[in-house]
């Protein structure tokens, strides 16, 4: 009896491991495009050159991440922080680059 619970319970936690992982892997930093031209990205923050002039960075959501730029007014956004900016794509700074409108 106790052997019989067990295994349903192994099944129902391998199962609901797998929907979370999966989510994970298709969760994606791009959240919509809106009527202005704009991009909402929402993800977690991680620095790649940060000044007291300018800061620039990843929105990791998931297995997905976009670079960003953020204007030269904005303060460095803590690194990890969970954060929503809207942003126009940059195709200059490469593929899957934005400019942040404003600040996180």
């Amino acid at each position: 009896m106790w052997a019989l619970a067990l295994v349903i319970l192994a099944a129902v936690a391998v199962a609901i491991a797998f929907v979370v992982g999966f989510s994970g892997l298709l969760a994606n930093p791009v959240q919509s495009v809106n009527n202005d031209g704009t991009t909402t990205l929402h993800g977690t923050f991680e620095p790649y050159q940060c000044s007291a002039a300018s800061c620039d960075g990843y929105i990791q959501a998931g297995a997905r991440s976009v670079f960003v730029q953020f204007p030269q007014s904005c303060p460095e956004p803590a690194r990890g922080a969970t954060i929503t900016v809207k942003g126009r794509p940059a195709p200059d700074l490469g593929s899957g680059s934005y400019r942040a409108t404003s600040c996180a």
